[in-house]
């Protein structure tokens, strides 16, 4: 950061954002773009594909640093989901970024229309938070530490969700990871403590791929600014020709502001949430997404002037809720999973029990019946 302090100073905002966006990064499936990304395009006003190379650059750093203590702490990791996921959330990535965005624009915006951006990654955090937030209220139910079966329906269908995480992160920065664990821990049971790393490690690659291809190659993080800081006079070494409010342009100025913060808050939040119950770790994520919900309803005012994105809004909201729900209902036939075996013993290990389960199990025949 030498040399740059008054552009960190200037964006002072990046970090206080991040202190808890890099706490959300290492504990949830929920990347640190999904703090920055809404906070920036609705709270701030800063364009969409700023918001989105920001969180990929700024989650290089967290995610990055997040997955280093995964792996020195030893944590459980459905290893076989990276080496299938990774690769083709990056096809996806690279072909939705260069092919789907604006070449001859600043910051190679996305086609899409920025408020259409911003109401599809609220659909998908707040799909997969309901669905996550339902699955909870089953007092007990069996969860495996790995994978339960691999056929060529679980391959189709990680390759689906990798690859939509990956046009997703093209367009808000994050998405990847909220993607994968919606497949490993909802539709295939698999311990959230073991699909939260799983979609830390994924997205911490999207995230290193899109540094380096947006931020760098692409010379997204190359701003120059005009002599009294206040505007962006040109980027990757291009002069602009129409000068853009620093305020809200500086990309290199909000990364570095924001990079010390994440680099201890991410490992943090990792550590955090190797200690919470399932349960606890489920409920973290609903509130997260409650928010993101509940903001993009406030500080989105196109929401309420454009007919056209409401009606899209209601109608992906029904569509990505029912689908979800049907799938994680019927995700055993549907993926050819097999009977469960109900005579099978089960460990401690391979059961959540909702805390209130024991007072069930312990209430006269009256009140537990009633508590069903």
């Amino acid at each position: 950061m030498a040399g740059h302090w008054e552009r960190v100073v200037d964006n002072w905002v990046a970090a206080l954002t991040m202190i808890f966006g890099s706490f959300v990064a290492g504990s949830t499936p929920q990347g640190g773009g999904a703090v920055a990304f809404p906070v920036f395009t609705k709270g701030l006003e800063i364009p969409a594909e700023v918001a989105r190379t920001f969180s990929l650059a700024i989650q290089t750093v967290g995610m990055g640093t997040a997955t280093a203590a995964i792996v020195v702490n030893r944590r459980r990791v459905e290893w076989r989901v990276v080496a299938w996921g990774l690769p083709v959330a990056a096809v996806t990535f690279l072909a939705a970024a260069f092919l789907l965005g604006d070449g001859d624009a600043p910051f190679r915006p996305p086609v899409l229309p920025g408020p259409y951006i911003k109401v599809t990654f609220t659909l998908v955090v707040g799909a997969m938070a309901l669905i996550t937030f339902l699955g909870a209220r089953v007092r007990v139910r069996e969860v495996h530490h790995e994978l339960p079966q691999v056929n060529w329906r679980t391959s189709a269908a990680l390759v689906v969700m990798a690859g939509l995480g990956g046009v997703a992160a093209a367009f808000t920065g994050s998405g990847a990871d909220v993607l994968v664990y919606l497949f490993v821990a909802v539709l295939l049971a698999v311990d959230p403590r073991v699909g939260v790393p799983t979609s830390v490690v994924v997205m911490a690659g999207i995230s290193v791929l899109g540094f380096v291809t947006l931020g760098l190659l692409d010379g997204q993080l190359d701003v120059t600014l005009s002599t009294d800081g206040r505007e962006v006079v040109a980027l990757g070494g291009r002069a602009l020709a129409v000068p853009l409010d620093a305020a809200r342009a500086d990309l290199f100025g909000l990364w570095v502001a924001a990079a010390p913060v994440v680099a201890w808050g991410a490992p943090l939040g990792s550590w955090v949430a190797a200690r919470l119950r399932t349960r606890q770790l489920v409920l973290f994520v609903a509130v997260l997404a409650a928010i993101e919900i509940v903001t993009t309803a406030i500080f989105l005012p196109e929401l309420y002037e454009d007919p056209a994105l409401a009606g899209y809004a209601v109608a992906g909201a029904a569509f990505l809720g029912f689908g979800l729900w049907w799938l994680s209902q019927h995700r055993r036939s549907f993926f050819a999973l097999g009977d469960l075996d109900v005579d099978r013993s089960l460990s401690r290990g391979h059961l959540d029990v909702a805390p209130d389960y024991r007072d069930v199990l312990e209430a006269p025949d009256g009140d537990a019946q009633g508590s069903r």
